[in-house]
């Protein structure tokens, strides 16, 4: 059975960067964002307005059970695939099980480095620069019950800068997520298009 469209749910919860990138390439890439969730009120929402996606805001007061049976519930039955652009919460294992390799998500570092609990924003550069690292990067990888520990899709590496800051280097590195996050889910859609 064809692959007839290739929509997609982003889920964030900040200032919406990889959501615009995904936006913007999702015609030329070959997918469809049918919906944006968020946790919060944040900047990805005025993306979502800006091209006409439509959104839905599940507010977080705890992250127990009944926050992801409501994240669920929000998921559009036709969604082929979940893409965490900046989602903070973690997605729990039973969540992950239903949707095996159907969620990916995008990490500021080049996994399995720098990844786990604590390790997201400036956080993860902070620590590249601390062990003096000459290599920094981003992976697209899908999501498992683990933290950032999922099979690896594809990266990107770039060099460290002599001098430079972790902010100057998250910069750097961000530019590289969003080129290549549309990438990843291209290559995702084609790959179920060829098994299908």
């Amino acid at each position: 059975m064809a692959i007839k469209s290739f929509n997609i749910t982003v889920c964030a919860s900040g200032g919406g960067g990889n959501f615009r990138s995904l936006a913007k390439h999702q015609f030329d890439c070959g997918y469809r964002i049918s919906l944006l969730v968020v946790d919060r009120e944040c900047f990805a929402i005025d993306v979502a307005k800006e091209y006409g996606i439509p959104y839905t805001v599940l507010y977080r007061k705890f992250l127990n059970k009944s926050f992801f049976e409501e994240f669920e519930k929000v998921i559009p039955v036709d969604t082929s695939l979940i893409v965490l652009a900046g989602f903070l919460p973690i997605i729990p294992k039973w969540i992950c099980e239903k949707w095996e390799r159907r969620i990916i998500n995008i990490h500021p570092s080049l996994l399995p480095e720098y990844g786990g609990k604590g390790m997201y924003g400036v956080k993860v550069q902070e620590a590249v620069l601390r062990n003096h690292e000459k290599y920094a990067g981003c992976t697209v990888h899908y999501v498992d019950e683990g933290i950032d520990t999922g099979e690896i899709i594809i990266q990107k590496r770039i060099f460290v800068a002599e001098d430079e800051s972790a902010w100057e280097l998250g910069g750097r590195v961000f530019n590289e997520e969003i080129r290549l996050l549309p990438l990843a889910i291209k290559m995702i859609r084609e790959e179920m298009k060829t098994n299908s």
